[in-house]
Order: C-alpha cells, then sequence, then structure tokens
C-alpha cells in the first residue's frame, strides 16, 4: 500500500512548540507553511533546531520546503492544518473558525488542547468533524510522542490517515483517544495534583518531588510505560499497594494557596528565571542546551530497546487503507 502523505501541512502559531513540530514535518519532506506568532523569534527558534539536528545522520534536514507566510489564504491547498495556541478556549475557536471559512472543506484541521474537549473546539466550527486534537511534547522533533483525539462525529478515515501518516511520515508512535479529550493531560494532571499535596501539608518538598520522579519512574517510563513496568515487577504486588493507597490519595479540586502565590508573583519558569526554582540569566541557557542534547541521547536510549513492537505497530497500521472521502 502506497503510504499516506499530507504533502501540504499549514502550521499556525508560535513558540519552541511551533517551530519544533515545523522541524518535524519537514523531516517528512512535506512543504511547510507556517505563520509564526513572532517572525524573528520563530525563524530563529527553527534555525537552532536545524543546526542541533546535523549532528544527528538520521534527522539531518534541510529548510527549502519551509516557507513563512504571514497569512492562513497564502497556505494553497493545504491537506492538514495544525493549530497551536495557548490554553483558551475563545482563542482556540477563533483560530479554527479563520481556517474552516479559509481553507477547503476537506482540510483536517488539528488543535492542541489539554484543558478542553474536542466537542468545545468544534463548537463553533463549519464543518466541525473534520477538527481534531493534535498533542505534542518538547521536544517534537526527537519524541515518539503524538497524541490524537478523535470523538463520535470523527469520521474513520481521518483518523486513519493521520495515524498511518504519523508513522510512516512523522516519525511518531501515536495513540488515538476516542473519549474527545486528552489522556496525557489527565495523567500529569494527577501527578501534579499528587505532588503538590504532599509539598503543601509538608510532607516532601520540590526538590524531594523531583528526586521521587526522576530516579525512579525516569529510569523505567523510557523503557516499559506504567502498564509494563507493572507486568515486570509483578501486577499482584501493586494491586496489594493501591488497595490501601488509593484511600489516601489526594481530591483537591483547587489549586494550593502556595502555587498560586508563585504565579501571582510572576514565577512562571525559566522565562522568568524563577518558578519552583531559581536561576541565573547564563544558567537558563546552560538548562535549555542541555534539554536539547538530552532529547537526543534519550531517543537513541529508546530506539534500542524497540522490543519490536514498533514494527509490529507499523505493520497493523499499514494494514488499514485509509478512505480518501
Amino acid at each position: 500500500m502506497e503510504h499516506v502523505m499530507f504533502k501540504n501541512i499549514l502550521i499556525t502559531g508560535g513558540g519552541r512548540m511551533a517551530a519544533g513540530v515545523a522541524v518535524n514535518f519537514l523531516r517528512s519532506g512535506a512543504v511547510v507553511y507556517f505563520v509564526p506568532g513572532n517572525a524573528s523569534r520563530d525563524e530563529g527558534f527553527i534555525n537552532n533546531i536545524i543546526a542541533d539536528c546535523q549532528s544527528c545522520a538520521d534527522m539531518r534536514i534541510s529548510a527549502t520546503h519551509l516557507k513563512y507566510i504571514s497569512s492562513i489564504a497564502e497556505a494553497g491547498e493545504a491537506d492538514i492544518a495544525v493549530c497551536i495556541t495557548e490554553e483558551d478556549i475563545a482563542l482556540k475557536q477563533q483560530w479554527i473558525q479563520q481556517l474552516c471559512s479559509t481553507l477547503a472543506p476537506e482540510t483536517i484541521i488539528g488543535v492542541n488542547t489539554e484543558s478542553f474537549s474536542l466537542q468545545d473546539m468544534q463548537a463553533k466550527a463549519k464543518n466541525p468533524e473534520r477538527v481534531i486534537g493534535l498533542n505534542w511534547c518538547e521536544p517534537a522533533y526527537t519524541t515518539y510522542f503524538l497524541e490524537v483525539i478523535a470523538n463520535d462525529i470523527t469520521p474513520s478515515f481521518i483518523v486513519e490517515n493521520v495515524e498511518v501518516a504519523a508513522c510512516n511520515c512523522w516519525h511518531k508512535d501515536p495513540y488515538i483517544a476516542h473519549c474527545g479529550y486528552s489522556v496525557k493531560a489527565r495523567l500529569m494532571a494527577a501527578l501534579a495534583r499528587e505532588a503538590f499535596y504532599l509539598v503543601e501539608h509538608g510532607y516532601a518538598s520540590v526538590e524531594d518531588i523531583d528526586r521521587a520522579c526522576r530516579n525512579d519512574a525516569g529510569y523505567y517510563l523510557p523503557f516499559a510505560g506504567n502498564c509494563r513496568y507493572m507486568d515486570l515487577m509483578g501486577t499482584y504486588a501493586y494491586g496489594l499497594v493501591m488497595k490501601d493507597l488509593n484511600r489516601e490519595l489526594s481530591k483537591a479540586e483547587k489549586l494550593p494557596l502556595f502555587f498560586n502565590e508563585l504565579i501571582a508573583a510572576g514565577k512562571t519558569g525559566m522565562d522568568n528565571r524563577e518558578g519552583f526554582y531559581t536561576y541565573a540569566k547564563d544558567e537558563v541557557k546552560n538548562w535549555e542546551e542541555k534539554f536539547r542534547e538530552f532529547s537526543f541521547e534519550i531517543r537513541s536510549v529508546i530506539d534500542k530497546y524497540p522490543f519490536e513492537y514498533l514494527k509490529e505497530r507499523a505493520a497493523t497500521v499499514n494494514s488499514k487503507i485509509p478512505l480518501n472521502e
């Protein structure tokens, strides 16, 4: 079967994530039309990423097929549009309406969403069935992660086309969340809620939380994931632990006071040189460089232990013949 490939891809948005997604698509050989949020900043991000990729033999990329444009209309006949915005439902709906009114009715529109349902994003859309959720993780050009969010009105051929393209062209190991909301975001929120509870009540410090996550889960998650790791260790033991522990886990519905105070004080992370930790100016740049280096190294480790499941997954996906309805 001929692999499905979206040859003309439109990206709207800005920042590191949008730049990383653009580079990821360039790896597939597609023509990428990019409407940046800040032209000079985003072009700088992309140039830095492409330079980083030159050190990896199978990720050397050319920007020949990247076209910076100032409006959606300049993208021509885009096969898929990827919109990356802040977590603001009104802003997402606004972009979706603009994309729907400008692009052809058959163009798929993928929008990132962490806290909003796909139904909410489709609410004001023309041809809402073509709007799907597409969540990436940073760095989008090295990780295998891609979350595709669908719901009851999403045609199966759209899901299948995106899944095949993700596996064969976009270097991803995607999963489909048919529930209409992000699975990854719920897992992360549960972890953060329990971490906040432990810090708020004095059971652990922020540093302790990071040690626990990095030195335990950080070792096995790239290897196996939660469920396979429980298989390795013995699911019965985890069942006994959770039977008693589940009753004690946080059920908080509000963010803790210490976290609200941190945000109110403008301690929003490395961009402002202060979050949970405080950073010197040169230290921020050092962390960013180390993270980029780490992203390539951890990918090579994951590639070393594939368990053949990636090949099996590709064979399963390629057995589907996408319907170009």
